[in-house]
């Protein structure tokens, strides 16, 4: 019923995003500019998205290496599963799929797993939440919605600022982290609350080891590129559509409709990547250009991400290298290690004072 909730909700409000996004626009401009495109860009944008897939798997390999080392064929394929789920489930359920997929015990458990992503997810806020509040400095005071862009983009960077620090006080600090969660919900029940403390028992240990100075330095390197990789590619497919993005502009754009995503919808972000990249565009572009060319580019930027990341996941979900049972066993390998910290947390008389 819980999934089923998230669901509805999820398509409710990518639906409301349509809406938003289509309100008051011609529809037979937006399908013409779509069929007059110059798709040709779409060769170059292509590349750029390989490349993207390439620069993310290899990141995510140096946060699992001081846990296990993940032969690349395998952190390739679950990386390419693991983010079509991301794309297609709603409600961004799929954030899940890669731990469950990578993780093979007693080596890699599902949370140190989990806890990867996790860390991963942190650096991509601030790194994108932080571009979006530089970038918006260029754009001329008056702009319509550049207000609420700031202060969403702000609030974006204190909010995984705080989730950053809470990482390193649990990291140095894991009795007390799990005091706090306990302390926090005991409350409001003693059987979750032992249940939570278990999980961020669970969650810390994966945090335990952490990559070298050089290998962080990689990571965040890998990061740069990544996220500029991101930006030139909306450039490329923008001149498609005879629209010529500034590095500003797009970098803008990107910062936009990452934090656009952010919010949770229906399959593939449907509604809300749209809406957010044409927001984007118009701190730019003039209505009219935003209202055709504009709506076309976002519609088609959308379609090319979602059929990339499905035809990679779909490729790889066959091979040897992707266990589907896993995603099944997950939960049932979640509990136990929950079920193993919690053991641990009631033995240990300094965690429970």
């Amino acid at each position: 019923m819980k999934r089923f909730l998230q669901a509805v909700l999820g398509l409710f409000i990518s639906a409301a995003a349509l809406w938003i996004t289509l309100r008051g626009k011609d529809l037979g401009a937006i399908w013409h500019a779509i069929r007059s495109a110059d798709y040709f860009w779409l060769i170059p944008y292509l590349v750029i998205l390989t490349l993207i897939h390439l620069a993310r798997t290899y990141r995510w390999g140096i946060l699992l290496e001081p846990v296990a080392k993940v032969p690349f064929g395998k952190l390739n394929a679950a990386s390419a599963v693991g983010f079509m789920a991301l794309v297609l489930l709603p409600f961004r359920l799929g954030e899940f799929a890669r731990p469950y997929l990578i993780a093979e015990r007693p080596r890699l458990r599902v949370s140190a797993a989990l806890s990867s992503v996790v860390v991963e997810r942190v650096a991509d806020g601030l790194f994108t939440a932080g571009l979006l509040v530089v970038t918006l400095l260029a754009v001329p005071e008056g702009t319509p919605g550049l207000h609420f862009l700031k202060a969403g983009g702000v609030a974006v960077f204190l909010a995984f600022t705080a989730i950053l620090a809470f990482l390193i006080f649990a990291n140095k600090n894991r009795e007390r982290a799990v005091r706090f969660t306990h302390r926090l919900i005991d409350p409001l029940s003693e059987r979750l609350a032992e249940r939570a403390s278990g999980m961020m028992d669970a969650f810390i240990h994966g945090l335990r080891l952490v990559p070298s100075w050089r290998k962080i330095a990689l990571f965040f390197l890998l990061t740069a590129a990544y996220w500029t990789l991101n930006g030139v590619g909306m450039q490329v497919l923008a001149i498609g559509f005879d629209i010529h993005l500034s590095s500003i502009a797009a970098f803008t754009v990107l910062g936009v409709l990452v934090v656009g995503v952010m919010i949770p919808a229906g399959p593939g972000m449907v509604g809300t990547f749209q809406a957010a990249t044409i927001l984007g565009l118009a701190l730019f572009l003039p209505k009219e250009v935003v209202d055709t060319r504009g709506a076309a580019y976002a519609n088609v930027l959308w379609a090319t991400q979602l059929a990339q990341q499905t035809a990679l996941g779909l490729f790889f979900l066959f091979s040897r290298h992707i266990r589907i049972a896993n995603i099944v066993e997950a939960p049932e390998e979640v509990g136990d290690e929950l079920e193993e910290e919690e053991a641990q947390y009631a033995k240990d008389p300094a965690a429970k004072a």
